[in-house]
C-alpha cells in the first residue's frame, strides 16, 4: 500500500509531543510501536547547521600520563579508543524489513570502546566546549544523575543527536555512521550479538529493565564484548549514530563507506538500551529517534 505522506507527518508529529515524557522509549512510543511505524526518512533537515564546537571552548591543558591522552582536560587510557581494520562484512539480516541483507566494505576507523561517560561529558561541559543534558536526572529518577560522583563511570543520557556530535567535533571526532557502528559490533563473521549467537543473558547485557531499570556502569558486562573489544553494544543505552534514518536506504545504499541518506528527520539509533526486550539487542536491529529531543534511554560513542 502506497504510503500517505499526511499519515508519516502526523507520525512525526504525535512523537515530538511526546518526547518529553519519561519512563519511556522514545518519548511515549514504544519500540514495538516505532518498528512497525511508517518512520519518515526522505526528507526534511540536513547536516547543514550542526554545531561542531561552542565559541566559549577553551579546555584546560593538563599533563596526562603515559599511555594517556587528554580530552576537554580529562585524561583518558588511549586503550578507550579500539581500531578497528578495514574490511567487508554482511550488514543487516536475511528477511528484515528496514534491514536486508547486504555487503558493505569498510576502511579502516577508531570507535571508543565504551559508551562517552557522565564523567568526561561534564569535562566538556566544564571546559565551555558541550552543552549540558537537557535533564540532570536518570530514567527511573536518579537526581542528580549527571554531575553526581557516585554515576562519574554511567553513560551520558538526556543528550541531543546534534550536542553528541558536538562532543565528539571538539575532539576530532564524530558520530559513527551505522555501518561502522554495526561491524564494530558484529566483526566479519557474521555473529548475532556482539559476543556470539547465544542468546542474551545479564552476565552478557544490561537489559530487561534489570539493576533497578536504569544505567549500568560502562564495561560492566564485560563478557558482552565485541570481536574488536567494544563495550555495552547490547542494552545499557541506545546509542545515536550518524545516518538519518531511511527505511529503504539498504535497498540502493552504496557498497563501499555508506554515509547514510542525505536527509531525514529522524535519526538512527543502535544497540538497544537497559528497557528494551532481548529481540531488541541484535546487533542488526536498527531504531530511530527524534533528533532535537533527548532520551533517559540514548547516549552514544565517538568514532574518527
Amino acid at each position: 500500500m502506497q504510503r500517505k505522506p499526511f499519515l508519516v507527518l502526523l507520525l512525526v508529529l504525535v512523537a515530538a509531543l511526546d518526547a518529553g515524557c519519561s519512563n519511556s522509549e522514545n518519548g511515549c512510543v514504544t519500540p514495538d510501536a516505532e518498528l512497525d511505524a511508517d518512520v519518515p526518512g526522505d526528507e526534511g533537515g540536513t547536516d547543514a547547521d550542526v554545531p561542531e564546537v561552542l565559541p566559549t571552548c577553551t579546555p584546560p591543558t593538563v599533563s596526562c600520563g603515559d599511555g594517556e591522552h587528554a580530552e576537554y582536560g580529562f585524561c583518558v587510557p588511549d586503550t578507550e579508543e579500539l581500531a578497528v581494520p578495514g574490511g567487508s562484512f554482511d550488514m543487516g539480516a536475511a528477511g528484515g524489513t528496514d534491514v536486508p541483507l547486504h555487503n558493505v566494505t569498510l576502511a579502516a576507523f577508531v570507535i571508543d570502546r565504551t559508551e562517552v561517560t557522565n564523567v568526561r561529558y561534564q569535562a566538556c561541559v566544564s571546559a565551555g566546549c558541550c552543552t549540558p543534558p537537557t535533564y540532570d536526572g536518570s530514567y527511573s529518577g536518579r537526581q542528580p544523575y549527571f554531575g553526581d560522583v557516585r554515576y562519574a563511570n554511567y553513560p551520558v543520557v538526556f543528550v541531543r543527536w546534534d550536542h553528541a556530535q558536538q562532543y565528539c567535533a571538539g575532539l576530532g571526532k564524530r558520530l559513527p555512521t551505522e555501518a561502522q557502528w554495526e561491524f564494530a559490533a558484529r566483526g566479519t563473521d557474521g555473529r548475532t550479538f556482539p559476543w556470539g549467537s547465544n542468546p542474551p543473558t545479564t552476565t552478557l547485557a544490561h537489559f530487561d529493565e534489570a539493576l533497578g531499570g536504569d544505567t549500568a556502569q560502562v564495561a560492566y558486562h564485560s563478557a558482552g564484548a565485541s570481536p574488536y573489544g567494544a563495550m555495552d553494544m547490547a542494552g545499557n543505552v541506545w546509542e545515536w549514530v550518524a545516518d538519518w534514518y531511511g527505511e529503504t536506504y539498504y535497498t540502493s545504499s552504496p557498497a563501499n563507506d555508506p554515509p547514510g541518506p542525505d536527509t531525514g528527520i529522524a535519526r538512527v539509533v543502535r544497540g538497544g538500551s537497559f528497557a528494551s526486550p532481548a529481540d531488541q539487542l541484535f546487533a542488526y536491529t536498527r531504531m530511530w529517534f527524534l533528533p532535537a529531543d533527548s532520551y533517559g534511554t540514548v547516549g552514544f560513542r565517538c568514532a574518527r
